[in-house]
Parts: C-alpha cells; structure tokens; sequence
C-alpha cells in the first residue's frame, strides 16, 4: 500500500547539479537531468503545450515512513563514498505496430481497463526511443550524482530495459528495439503487396478492399479517415485533420483541439538510422512481450490475424452506433477460428478494414525472442547469453532470467514475471513458476556466500505478482492442438505452485543481500521501502514511468558504499532528448526530423485523454510524488565485514640488472573488501635458479578499500644472462615482471 506520508531525511542537490543549473537552455533536453529541469505543462487551452522549469534535487530517505528505517544517512558520506554500480533503467516502450490486425484500439473508447489499447501518439514511439538512448548515451561517461568531490566519476555499467519493448509480441516490433539499440537503420512501417495473399491467407479474403494497396509503405490505420469506409472517424486523433468529424450531442472527439500536422502518420512510417546504446544492453520479459496484447496466449488463430488482412476497427460507439460486443467476443475467445473472424466479416462489414499484410507481424514464442537479442552485435544476447544451460535445457529454450555481475561485489538478478498461462485481464499482472522460484533462491544463497549485494530486475514490481494463473491454462507446445501457436507453453516443468506477492516478499527479506527490486509495469515513479518484519533490513522496490505514456521518463540508478555501514542507492530521472517545444499547428509533417517527431509525441502524450498528465488530478499520471523521482535510498550494508583481495602488482613491469646485483621490486595489494586485511602474505617466486627472491613477505595491514606497498630484493648470481619472471601471489590473484640479465662488463 501507498504510505500516506514520506519521512525525508533531507534535500540536497549536488555540486554538479546545482552548476548545470544555469547552463540548460530553455527547451533543450539532451544532457539535461531532472535535477536541472523538469517538464510541465503550458497555457490554458484543450491542448496543452510544455515548458521548463527548475528541476529538484535529490530527497534523502532511509525507510522510516514504513515504521523502520532500513539505512541512516550520516554525516560526511559524501566524501567517503566509493561507487558499486552504475546503470541505466530504460522501460515500456511498447513499441507498437499501429497497422497491425492484432491490434485491439477499438476497445480503448471503452475506457476502464482497455485505456492503453491505443495512444494518440503511437506511431511516433520509435523516434522517442531513439531519444531516451541518445539521452542515456548524454549521461554514459558521466553521472548525474557527483558528490564525493576528488573522486573519479564512474561510467555506466549497463542499461537494462525492464520489459514491455514490444506492444503485442509481434516479430517486427521485437526486432525494431534490437535495432534501436544497435544503431542500426530501423524501417518502423509495416505492411507489404497483398497481391500474393488475397485469396491464399485465410483472413485476405476475396473481394476484400484493401486500404493503400498500391502503395504499403504509407500508414493504414485508424488514425486516417480515408481508411474508413465512410470516411469519418471522431474518437482517434487524425493529425491531418482533427477536428474533422462533426460536432453534436453525444459525439466523442477529445482530439478536436489537437494540432494539425499533415502527413505526419506517413511521415511515421519513414525509415531512420537508430542512435544505438554506447554501453552494453539487456532485455527483461514484459507481459506486453510474451502475450498478445500484454494479455493471451498467443493461438494459431491470433498468429493469422495478426499476418492478415482484416484489420478489427470501431469508432467510440456514440459515433459510430456500433458497439463492441462482436469484436470483444472474439479477442477474449482462447479457441478463436479464422472461421468466426470470417463469419463476423461477413455479416457486418462495417467492423473491419483492409490492410496490407505482412508476415513480420508473426507472433513469437520466448525463444524466438531470445533468438532474435541472440542474432545481434552484442556478445552477450543482450542478456540472453547469460542463461544458466541447465534452466535453458530443462525448459526447452524458453527460461529467459538470468543473473550477471559486471563488477566485483554486485550481483545482478532478472526475472520472468510474465503470466505465460494467458487469462485475459488477469495474466497481465505477474507471477513466477515453481522452477524460476527455486532457481532464484539458488542465486540469493549463492550470492550470500560471495559477499555480493543484490539487485532485482522484472517488469512486475513485487505487489504486481498476483496474477494466479499456472503456465499450463495455455496448451502445451507438445499438443497437436498447440501446433501454430506460439503462445503455446513450452517449458515441459510443472510451473505450480504458482509464486506470488507473499512469496517473493519473505524470499526477499530472508536473504539481506537483495537491497532493491527494479521493475516497470505500472508506467508510473514510485519508490517504496519495506523493511524486514524481523527487524532485519528490509528493501527498496523503485518503479519508473514509461516512455509509452507520461511523462516519457526513465532513470539512472546509483549504488554507493558509504563506508559507514550504510549503501545509498541513488534514482535520477530522465526525460527523453527530443526538445520540448512542438512544430505550430498546421506545419506539413513531410520534412520533419526524427527529433521533432519525438517532440511531438511527447506533447500528444501529455494531452492524451485517458492517461496523459491531466488526467489524474494536481499530481499528475505517472510522475509520482517528489519523493518518487529524485531520491538517495539509504539501506543498511547487508555484508560481511572481511577482506577482499583483488589485485595484485609488481613494479617494476621490466627492469635490466647486471649479474651479481641485486634490484628493488615494489609489491601492491589493493584490499576493495569490507573490513582491512591483516598479515597478507605475499608469496614470491622466480623461474629460474639465476636469480633469488624470498619466499614469502607479509604486509602487516591493508586498510578497507585501500592498497598497501612492500618493497623486496631480487638478486642475480654473479655469472649469468637471458632473463627471469618473478612472480607475486597474494589472495588468489598474481602478478609478475620480467628482469633481464646483463653479464658484468656488458654494454648498457
């Protein structure tokens, strides 16, 4: 539950902030954080245009708004603090194929549960992706968290995307964010000469009129009354006309005041070179990912729908007299034939256009996604890689969490939280099966054992896992009657008992490494400690907004060793780099670049009339409260006080001494544990009989986080050359240098 107040151990605002404050243009957005400017809305009329203002700092907290504090924030920790970690959260594209037949957006007018079956804005998400990663790229080589003066800024980890990158787990709309984030050429249009499969796809029936047939690098859609049979549509914005559809009593038309931009949705369609990440990526599945429309298992008969040609379509039912009870009936039917999409086409018409088909809008299973990260330049999967071969084996190909550690001391953990069973309205919410509860216990232990602190990834936060639905309501892959459908379950495990809220709660309070659970989902900034019922530390879970909806943010996370007992975990949000203001109303749309597009998506957005910025009273949707956005999240450090040897050097690397000499050699031991090191022994050794070393040396200490220095002699015998290795051992790590022998009277 929401706490009604947040206890705030204090405001701050770094040095580094507070100087780039006076440096952020009006408007402009790339390398500007939130805690130099944050974006509110302008003006009074129906559409509101953006504007800047002054960003917040940081709001201190230590969890005592849930009744016990699970960190304390003491003095000084600014200039003590070393850097763990560093990353980048990106969420909820929902990267939309807005042509697809498989989209539901006649269902959106019916508010309620449906508000996200279509966006205003939709078309135009690529283009705000692009910006999000150019933003991320802005803040790669350099945190927005610069406190610790004299110490070197940390660079960026990571960014991981914690799902819903696709809208309906189409093939293109997968491949699209692979794109994206490679910097290679994405093509976001769909749709291909349906003259092939007229009358050969079952759901391209003959005589079927097919919107843009000629030409199906345009967009087709319910966002262009020309694709209409009567040529009018009010309830969806169309940015060559808004206004157009009549007023009167009863009439739906909340885009009559939207800017007009003519050729805009054509403009959509155009293809554009993606910025691409400059740090390494991961993927997290979202229920959006794996199930169609976020929702159902993924039949043969959706599979068809989605590649074909009849497109289910419906004005808001005041505009149009129809209702939605015949189309709903089929999106909600697990056993759906092409035969009963066939039959509602027949006997009315009206509910359906044509569109050109395409076989990228085929619906894939999980390890077809996996496949398609796997494909591409990162050598990792973008995550994927990192699948244990046991869970991947034992499930077929379809496990898609893993855990990863790219620093010494922080773990990383990824889960599915997805729903694979497919209850609609249910399965959009998240659970974990049996097997990747069990897995996930492994990894805390083990985790535990290592010292390592604990981060959690998912695309459901933890109140989210209730959806109580086992991975076998959907048929199994094994089934004749699953054949086609890739929603079909195929990891052969029982997935029962199914885990939910409570479980993962006590899994994560048992295991006081695991400090933070990252996730997405809810497309809003929400930050919530829970300590311990035991009175033994406790956890942050931090939700971020999404860049579907307002307010297009995402975050930067950073954890921080106070060296006081205490972690901070610092969340930074970012809005997307396109800047803020919009082209005039009227402007043609054909020469627009991909920033301004990204612009004015952003706008649209804001104005959208089920989830934009107005829609939710004085705090707005999805923005969250202060204390939500801008936060250093102070937790009790959950590890063992012990030495940690990590390195090891010899200086110096190569040195010349004549024989007979003998030569000074500087050993370093740097300690990066929790607690000094006391006694070190440094073991020595020579690869030859030619020059003599000790054996062993011992530093008496090596502070916390700190190296400490040991000078030892190597002495050559009188009559000798070539040359010799040394070798230093300390904690299980080496080092070594080579010395080259020069006889007594040889040339220097």
């Amino acid at each position: 539950m929401r706490p009604k107040s947040v206890a705030i151990v204090g405001v701050c605002l770094t040095l580094g902030a507070a100087a780039a404050v006076a440096q952020a243009a009006v408007g402009d957005t790339l390398g500007v954080s939130t805690l130099v400017q944050r974006i509110v809305p302008s003006g009074d009329g129906d559409f509101k245009t953006l504007t800047t203002v002054p960003g917040e700092g940081y709001i201190s907290r230590d969890g005592s708004d849930e009744g016990e504090a699970v960190g304390k924030a003491k003095p000084g920790r600014e200039q003590r603090r070393k850097s763990l970690a560093y990353f980048g959260q990106m969420t909820d594209f929902q990267l939309a194929d807005e042509e697809s037949p498989a989209r539901v957006e006649f269902l959106d007018p019916e508010g309620g549960a449906f508000t996200s079956a279509w966006r205003p804005g939709e078309a135009l998400n690529p283009f705000e992706e692009n910006e999000i990663i150019k933003q991320m790229n802005a803040f790669a080589g350099t945190p927005p968290n610069r406190s610790g003066v004299g110490r070197r800024l940390a660079k960026m980890d990571f960014v991981v995307n914690t799902g819903d990158i696709a809208d309906s787990q189409q093939y293109n709309e997968v491949l699209w964010n692979r794109q994206l984030i490679e910097g290679a050429r994405v093509n976001p249009g769909s749709g291909v000469d349906p003259a092939s499969s007229i009358g050969d796809h079952p759901l391209c029936p003959e005589g079927l009129k097919i919107q843009d047939a000629g030409d199906p690098s345009l967009y087709t859609g319910v966002q262009d009354r020309d694709d209409w049979a009567d040529g009018q549509v009010g309830y969806f914005y169309d940015p060559d006309a808004p206004a157009h559809y009549p007023d009167g009593p009863g009439v739906v038309r909340p885009y009559a005041g939207a800017p007009a931009y003519p050729g805009l949705m054509d403009r959509a369609q155009k293809p554009f070179r993606a910025a691409g990440l400059d740090v390494p990526s991961y993927m997290v599945f979202g229920n959006h990912d794996t199930l169609v429309q976020g929702n159902a298992w993924a039949s043969a008969t959706f599979n068809k729908l989605a590649t074909g040609c009849l497109k289910p379509v419906n004005d808001a039912e005041a505009n149009s007299g129809l209702g939605n009870g015949p189309l709903f009936g089929l999106v909600v039917n697990p056993s759906l034939t092409t035969a009963q999409v066939l039959e509602l086409y027949e006997d009315n018409p009206a509910y359906f256009i044509g569109v050109p088909p395409d076989p990228d809008r085929r619906l894939i299973s999980k390890k077809a996604y996996k496949d398609i990260f796997k494909a591409g330049d990162d050598p990792d999967g973008h995550g994927f890689g990192f699948v244990d071969r046991a869970e991947d084996t034992a499930s077929k190909g379809s496990a898609g969490y893993y855990s990863f550690s790219p620093r010494r001391g922080v773990r990383f953990i990824t889960l599915d939280t997805n729903s694979e069973g497919g209850r609609i309205l249910v399965s959009s919410e998240g659970n974990l099966d049996n097997p990747q509860f069990e897995w996930l216990e492994d990894e805390l232990k083990k985790a535990t054992a290592r010292n390592e602190v604990v981060i959690v990834f998912s695309h459901h936060a933890v109140t989210s896992l209730n959806a109580n639905v086992p991975d076998e309501e959907a048929p199994s892959c094994g089934t004749a009657a699953a054949a086609g459908a890739p929603g079909c379950d195929a990891d052969p495990r029982i997935s029962t008992p199914i885990r939910l809220s409570d479980d993962l709660f006590t899994l994560m309070h048992k295991y006081a490494n695991a400090i933070a659970w990252v996730a997405g989902h809810s497309h809003d900034n929400r930050v919530i400690p829970y300590p311990n019922p035991s009175g033994a530390g406790g956890f942050w879970s931090i939700r971020t907004a999404a860049i579907a909806d307002w307010p297009k943010q995402n975050r930067l996370i950073e954890l921080f060793d106070n060296r006081d007992g205490n972690l901070s975990i610092f969340g930074t949000i970012i809005d997307q780099a396109a800047p803020v203001p919009i082209p005039a109303d009227g402007t043609d749309a054909a020469g627009m670049d991909v920033t301004r597009l990204a612009s004015i998506s952003r706008a649209i957005g804001y104005n959208d009339h089920q989830t934009g910025g107005e829609q939710c009273g004085p705090s707005r949707c999805g923005e969250g409260d202060a204390s939500d956005r801008n936060v250093e999240l102070l937790i009790k450090d959950p590890r063992r006080r012990e030495p940690d040897l990590t390195r090891v050097r010899v200086f110096p690397k190569k040195r010349t001494v004549t024989a007979g000499r003998q030569v000074r050699l500087t050993v370093r031991v740097t300690n990066t544990g929790t607690a000094p090191a006391k006694g070190v022994k440094v073991r020595l050794r020579s690869s030859t009989r030619r020059v003599r070393v000790p054996k062993t040396v011992r530093i008496r200490r090596i502070g916390r986080d700190a190296t400490a220095s040991i000078n030892v002699r190597a002495r050559s015998r009188g009559k000798t050359r070539g040359r010799t290795r040394i070798t230093a051992r300390a904690g299980g790590r080496k080092a070594g240098m080579v010395l080259k022998l020069r006889p007594r009277g040889g040339r220097r």
